[in-house]
C-alpha cells in the first residue's frame, strides 16, 4: 500500500511539472533580425531542401518507368518531369533561405532587402 501511494504521489508531481512547463513560442521564420534563432531556421530550410531533393529523385525514377510504359512523349512523362523541376526549384529556394539565415548566424552583415515571398508567408 505504501509503495502504491508513493508511486501515485511521484506520478502526480511529474504530471504537475510537465504540464506546468512554459510552451516554447513558434519560430518566426520570416525574421531577418540578428537576434533570431537563425541556426534553427537554417536547419529547417536545409531539411526541407533535402526532402524536396528526395522527392525530385523519386519522381525522376518514376518518369523513367513511365517512359518505358507509355513512351517518352506521354503526358505521364512530361507531367512527372515538370514535377521534378518544381521540386528541384523548391530545393534551391530552401537552400537559398538557409544560406541567408546562416549568414546571420556567422555574424556577417546582411543588407539585402527582405524577400517579398518571405514577408507574405502565413505565420
Amino acid at each position: 500500500m505504501r509503495l502504491s501511494a508513493l508511486s501515485s504521489l511521484l506520478l502526480g508531481v511529474l504530471l504537475q511539472v510537465s504540464c506546468g512547463a512554459t510552451p516554447t513560442p513558434p519560430l518566426e521564420m520570416t525574421t531577418l533580425h540578428p537576434g533570431g534563432d537563425h541556426e534553427t531556421i537554417a536547419y529547417h530550410y536545409r531539411h526541407e531542401a533535402m526532402l524536396a531533393r528526395q522527392q525530385a529523385e523519386e519522381l525522376a525514377a518514376q518518369a523513367v518507368v513511365y517512359a518505358q510504359l507509355f513512351g517518352l512523349k506521354s503526358d505521364w512523362v512530361s507531367g512527372t518531369t515538370l514535377l521534378v523541376q518544381f521540386y528541384q526549384e523548391i530545393a534551391q529556394e530552401q537552400d537559398r533561405l538557409a544560406e541567408q539565415h546562416l549568414k546571420l548566424v556567422n555574424g556577417r552583415s546582411f543588407h539585402e532587402p527582405a524577400d517579398p515571398k518571405l514577408v507574405n508567408l502565413p505565420h
